[in-house]
C-alpha cells in the first residue's frame, strides 16, 4: 500500500505557521481521526501510545507506526475554518489521522449494540484487521483523554471515560488462591475462589497399544524389548508427575457487591504468555509474570454493552467503581504490580 502523503502547513520564508493546505484538509476529511482537546498535548499522546506500540515515538516523529500499512499522524491543530473544511465538528480543533487500509466485516446484525457506537458509526461493515485494530486503539485513547473519533467522512464516537472500569495489573510475584482471597476480602468480603480444572488419570490406552503411532512407525518397528524398556520409562514419568503437587497457572477469585445487588468483582490470574508492550520499561519484563485482572460483572452484561446507559446501569456503575478501584489498591501494594487500565495505558498507582 503507498504511503499518503501529507502536505501539512504552508510554507512562506521558511515560516510554517500558515494555513494548512488544500490537500492535507481533504486527507483529513477523508481518514478517521482522533480528536482530543486542546489541554491534551502531543507529548501525553505520545506516552499513552507507547503502552500499547513501544517502538517510534509520535512527539518527535509526527507519525508512528502501527502496523505493516498503517500509521498515526499529528497532531494537526485546526484553526475554525481549516476545521469546517476538513469536517471535524465543534468545538474540536485537534486531530490525529489514522492512515490504514479500508477493511470491513459484514455489517453488524440487525439490533446490534455496543457500548462505543461501533455498530452505529459502521452499518455498511465492521472494521476488522490492520483498520479495525487502528479504530479500536483511536477509540481508547478519546476515552482516555476525554476526546473523541471522527470516523472518515461519517459519524463520531465520543466514548464514555466513565465506562472503563476495570483494571490491570502486572506483577513478577504470584499470589496463592488463599493468599488471594486473604488480600481481595479485606475489601471484599465473601470473596471465594474460584478455580477450574479437570483431574488428569493418564493418557489414553491407544498411546500404549501403539495405536496413535502405527502409521508413522511401520517402516521402523520396535522390538518387543525395546517397546517394553520405552512403556517402562513412560509409565515411571507419568507416576512421577500424577505424585506431584498440583500445578495451578490460572485461577480466579470472586466476590459479591454488597449483597450481590450490584454485581460481583472477578479477580482472575494467569500468567502472561508473552511480553506486553506495557510492561517493557519494566526489569522484570523479560522473564515471566503474572497478570491479575479486575474486573467488574454487571448484573445484567447486555446493559454494560449499550451504547446509551440505562439508569439502572448508572446506579450499579456507581456503587461498583469505588470497590474495583480499592481492590486495584490493595492488590497493587501486595503484588509490587504496575497497573494499567483496561484499554491497557498506565495508570498513576497513587491515583486510583
Amino acid at each position: 500500500m503507498a504511503r499518503t502523503r501529507w502536505f501539512g502547513r504552508s510554507t512562506v520564508d521558511g515560516d510554517t505557521t500558515g494555513a494548512l493546505d488544500p490537500e492535507t484538509l481533504e486527507q483529513l476529511r477523508s481518514h478517521h481521526l482522533l480528536l482530543v482537546p486542546s489541554t491534551v498535548g502531543v507529548d501525553e499522546v505520545s506516552w499513552l501510545v507507547r503502552a500499547k506500540v513501544p517502538r517510534g515515538d509520535l512527539a518527535r516523529d509526527g507519525e508512528i507506526s502501527l502496523g505493516r500499512h498503517s500509521r498515526l499522524i499529528g497532531p494537526f491543530e485546526l484553526a475554525m475554518e481549516e476545521a469546517v473544511d476538513a469536517a471535524v465538528p465543534m468545538p474540536w480543533t485537534v486531530a490525529y489521522a489514522l492512515e490504514s487500509p479500508v477493511e470491513r466485516e459484514d455489517p453488524p446484525l440487525p439490533g446490534l449494540d455496543d457500548r462505543d457506537g461501533f455498530a452505529f458509526a459502521f452499518p455498511r461493515g465492521l472494521p476488522w484487521r490492520e483498520e479495525g485494530r487502528g479504530i479500536h486503539l483511536l477509540v481508547s485513547l478519546a476515552r482516555r483523554v476525554h476526546g473523541a473519533v471522527r470516523v472518515g467522512g461519517g459519524e463520531l464516537i465520543q466514548p464514555d471515560p466513565e465506562r472503563a472500569v476495570d483494571y490491570i495489573v502486572r506483577s513478577p510475584y504470584w499470589l496463592e488462591p488463599d493468599m488471594l482471597r486473604g488480600v481481595v476480602s479485606r475489601e471484599l468480603p465473601n470473596t471465594r475462589i474460584a478455580v477450574e480444572g479437570a483431574d488428569w488419570t493418564g493418557p489414553h490406552s491407544d498411546l500404549y497399544s501403539g495405536l496413535a503411532i502405527r502409521e508413522e512407525t511401520a517402516d521402523d518397528p520396535l522390538t518387543p524389548g525395546e517397546l517394553e524398556y520405552l512403556h517402562a520409562r513412560a509409565d515411571a514419568y507419568d507416576m512421577a508427575v500424577l505424585a506431584g503437587d498440583e500445578a495451578i497457572d490460572s485461577f480466579a477469585v470472586i466476590g459479591p457487591i454488597g449483597n450481590g445487588e450490584a454485581g460481583l468483582i472477578e479477580v482472575r490470574v494467569h500468567v502472561a504468555s508473552a511480553p506486553e508492550p506495557s510492561v517493557l520499561q519494566e526489569d522484570w519484563s523479560d522473564g515471566p509474570y503474572v497478570v491479575y485482572e479486575v474486573r467488574w460483572s454487571c448484573p445484567d452484561p447486555q446493559l454494560r454493552e449499550q451504547r446509551l446507559p440505562t439508569p439502572k446501569f448508572l446506579d450499579w456503575r456507581a456503587r461498583a467503581v469505588p470497590v474495583v478501584q480499592a481492590v486495584t489498591r490493595i492488590l497493587v501494594e501486595a503484588t509490587s504490580g504496575m497497573v494499567t487500565d483496561e484499554d491497557g495505558f498506565w495508570v498513576d498507582r497513587y491515583l486510583i
